[in-house]
């Protein structure tokens, strides 16, 4: 039953070709406008662009040359503020300004409300990030890359708007191979660098931490299934069910190899998420997750542990090794510390990037939250979170919701598992996990539906 097909009709319209999808189970009635249609433009470059932003993960090691056993100070800065994103995304958008977007028209676009409350937000954000006595660089470093994300978020709507789901298939088949990539870029590292003790945990090439490895592993798994459902009805068996799984079963192995419950959790939250709103693709998503969860468990089995805070016991949490006694790894501590340093300052907060320094006792070890509710509400207290809710409430009122016969029933799971992934690991604090929920969102929308029912043509 979950595996019916849709009956296809073509209506002929005035304007434009529209194709009704009849449920054969609940026998409902879905209008879906024609994918757009954009031939008069040259998209090579658009087409380009998405395919460098699927080889971020690779980029992040090769822009710091991130390669060595002792990288220098300003390897470590790159790596560490992850400039590879906003330099691809600043990329991302020049490109699109040359045929699709407009920064200007896409501001002036934007409802009346939403500017009033991006313009009181940057100025509001701005005199607090930049007071005296404040970490100006770190500040600023975090500033310029919110505003970065959001005028790429916008080039994206755009090109989504003016591509359809050929763009969004191409650019999620680059994020599943970018972390292919990466992967056997950090499998060269392990066999030439060969690193010993706490290096498995902090000398890890493009990224800070082996826990930041998660954000690949649910890029991959987000891939899988967005990669599954757009594929679906290839005749490319390859495309329609290797590659999917592929993504989703390095993903997973990728998180349970490295003992990471955060990136798990998330995937497998996207991976429902997804099983529940496309009702009509559930039993592929299932025998997904089956194939890929297998194919991971029976890779990771035969592996060697090369750390104690590696492996499957780890990764659920049935191991306890980053703080003895405490399940949280030290979050709960962290969450009642910021709670008490918001409350110091609760309707304007303490600024963009001031973790590090206005931080709890734990801020050497924690330089944000690892909880993005609490880290909006200390970086702009509870005005900037009431002015960023204004920013994009009168842009809900305009987004229809995906078709869920349709891959943007991916994109919606993914902006759920991104969401409960930011409830503990804050990974929305992140460069690149940010980029991939911007992504999540625009793959989660779907042309309007049309609810009137039309003369059906012979």
């Amino acid at each position: 039953m979950w595996g019916a097909q849709p009956l296809h009709l073509r209506l002929e319209g005035a304007s434009k070709l529209t194709e009704i999808s009849f449920d054969k189970v609940t026998n409902s009635q879905v209008v879906q406008p024609q994918e757009p249609q954009a031939a008069h433009i040259s998209h090579s470059n658009m087409f380009m662009g998405a395919a460098i932003i699927g080889l971020l993960p690779m980029l992040m090691v090769l822009l710091p040359l991130d390669i060595t056993n002792n990288p220098e100070g300003w390897q470590v800065f790159v790596r560490a503020n992850s400039f590879a994103v906003p330099i691809i995304q600043l990329i991302f958008v020049l490109i699109a300004m040359g045929k699709i977007f407009s920064p200007v028209r896409a501001i002036k676009q934007l409802p009346i409300i939403s500017s009033v409350a991006l313009v009181v937000w940057l100025f509001i954000a701005s005199l607090i990030t930049f007071h005296t006595g404040n970490d100006i660089l770190s500040g600023a470093i975090g500033f310029l890359k919110l505003m970065l994300a959001g005028v790429f978020f916008l080039a994206l709507v755009d090109v989504r708007k003016a591509l359809g789901q050929q763009f969004l298939r191409t650019i999620w088949v680059s994020v599943g191979c970018g972390a292919l990539m990466y992967i056997l870029i950090w499998a060269f590292h392990i066999f030439t660098i060969f690193p010993q003790g706490d290096d498995w945990i902090s000398r890890i090439p493009g990224v800070n931490n082996v826990r930041h490895l998660g954000h690949f592993a649910f890029a991959l798994v987000t891939a899988g299934l967005f990669s599954l459902i757009a594929y679906r009805s290839s005749t490319n068996k390859w495309l329609r069910w290797a590659l999917p799984v592929l993504f989703g079963s390095a993903g997973l192995g990728l998180a349970l190899w490295t003992g990471s419950r955060g990136p798990l959790l998330a995937a497998l939250v996207a991976i429902f998420a997804t099983f529940c709103v496309s009702t009509n693709t559930r039993k592929i998503i299932a025998t997904f997750f089956i194939s890929s969860a297998f194919a991971a468990t029976a890779v990771v089995a035969t592996l060697p542990i090369p750390h104690e805070a590696y492996g499957i016991a780890q990764a659920p949490g049935f191991a306890d090794v980053n703080t003895k006694g405490d399940a949280s790894s030290g979050r709960t501590g962290l969450w009642e510390g910021t709670i008490a340093k918001i409350s110091e300052r609760p309707l304007l907060g303490w600024g963009v990037n001031q973790f590090g320094k206005f931080g709890t006792v734990k801020a050497d070890e924690f330089f944000h939250p690892h909880n993005y509710p609490l880290q909006l509400l200390f970086s702009g207290g509870i005005l900037s979170v009431l002015l960023v809710f204004m920013m994009f409430a009168p842009a809900l009122r305009h987004w229809k919701w995906p078709y869920i016969a349709g891959p943007s029933a991916a994109g919606v799971g993914g902006v759920v598992g991104m969401l409960v992934y930011s409830l503990y690991d804050g990974a929305l604090y992140f460069s690149y996990p940010t980029m991939l929920f911007l992504l999540c969102i625009a793959s989660s929308v779907a042309p309007g539906v049309t609810n009137a029912r039309p003369e059906l043509s012979d």
